[in-house]
């Protein structure tokens, strides 16, 4: 019996070593176990808590491409799918991307001319704009009496004049090949000084048509025993024989130059910088045409090219508008005429001998023609 009851309390665990103390009931132990498992829940809620924080601020900073690790509890796939969700709207700033450009444009041009009228109306008051306009008409009607359209007789008739208006062309030696045209419009150079030393010693001045059509037309007063020189074509030998002994006798001649000839470079013809120097030296250029053709019988357009581009092409390089034409060949009809009036020519010479020049023929004023045969006994009996 007492063996039996030592070997139960070694054994058995509720023996009176182990008894729970007393006061306390199987009530209080269960009181106990409650305790305990509220505060292991109260640890798991606090956990619970601070990882649902952490999802929140994960998902605040809109970071797509972080993600939960898989070896999380339950509650992080659910954070999961709100942050699946979330992230379709983490995508939708590439709509304000495209929006973007809608209040760019909106704001460059309401900005950018609301800004301007204020600059402009700044600078409204200021003077200067006002005296530009007074600027540019002052020249007008300084330059208006200069290109004087026509002169036109100031009385109730015009003048007829006797001045003799000489016709050369060539003024070098022909060569030995030359043809009945070549030998026929070439005066020697020295033929030629023979006749401008006669004209310089028995007291001819030269003139220009300018001067005549106002003589003309305005009675204006011209020098003692006038004379014009004119040379057709704008040969090169103009420059280089004629143009020398013009101005050791202090004369002025007027050049009627074909102006296509001088563009291409022809060698026979003179360059616009040899017509620019002898221009600048007094001597006056006028229009016989671009290429010297047959005015009669042609195309009005046709005419109007020759007449008015050949004059185009002088203004452009001399800056003065030509006044005076010479007709090719002396070859014109009623067209041409009616053109040259149309164009505002003030007057156009022919090929046809005389020296009576008046108003009305302003548009046939005659020649006297100078050939290779012209020595200098022919030539006084010309001019006198």
């Amino acid at each position: 019996m007492t063996r039996t009851n030592d070997h139960r309390s070694q054994t058995d665990p509720w023996g009176p070593q182990n008894r729970i103390p007393d006061g306390i009931s199987c009530v209080g132990l269960l009181l106990l176990l409650v305790i305990v498992l509220s505060t292991l829940g109260v640890g798991l809620g606090t956990a619970a808590a601070g990882r649902r924080s952490d999802v929140a601020e994960v998902t605040a900073s809109s970071s797509p491409t972080i993600e939960p690790t898989p070896t999380e509890n339950p509650l992080i796939g659910v954070r999961k799918t709100q942050q699946a969700a979330t992230g379709t709207p983490t995508a939708t700033p590439q709509k304000p991307d495209t929006s973007t450009p809608t209040p760019s444009p909106s704001e460059t041009p309401t900005e950018t001319p609301t800004h301007v009228p204020t600059s402009t109306s700044t600078s409204t008051p200021s003077p200067t704009p006002v005296d530009t306009p007074t600027m540019t008409n002052t020249p007008i009607p300084t330059s208006t009496p200069t290109p004087t359209p026509l002169p036109t007789p100031s009385g109730s008739y015009s003048s007829t004049l006797k001045v003799p208006i000489l016709m050369y062309h060539y003024v070098s030696i022909p060569p030995e090949d030359a043809d009945e045209y070549r030998l026929d419009l070439s005066v020697s150079p020295e033929t030629f000084r023979q006749h401008m030393t006669y004209l310089y010693d028995h007291g001819y001045s030269t003139i220009d048509l300018y001067d005549l059509s106002r003589a003309i037309t305005n009675k204006e007063e011209l020098p003692p025993n006038p004379v014009v020189i004119t040379l057709d074509d704008g040969y090169r030998d103009n420059y280089e024989n004629a143009f020398p002994v013009l101005e050791e006798y202090g004369m002025t001649a007027t050049f009627f130059i074909i102006t296509d000839f001088i563009d291409q470079g022809h060698p026979e013809y003179m360059t616009w910088a040899m017509i620019e120097e002898m221009a600048q030296r007094g001597m006056r250029f006028e229009p016989h045409s671009k290429t010297h053709p047959d005015l009669r019988g042609q195309e009005r357009d046709y005419v109007i090219y020759q007449v008015l581009g050949s004059r185009e092409t002088i203004e452009a390089h001399l800056e003065h508008r030509p006044r005076y034409f010479a007709y090719p060949s002396g070859r014109y009809d009623e067209q041409v005429l009616d053109i040259m009036a149309e164009l505002d020519y003030w007057g156009a010479v022919t090929t046809a001998g005389g020296t009576w020049h008046g108003f009305n023929d302003r548009y046939e004023w005659s020649r006297v023609r100078i050939r290779n045969v012209t020595h200098l006994e022919e030539f006084i009996d010309l001019i006198e």
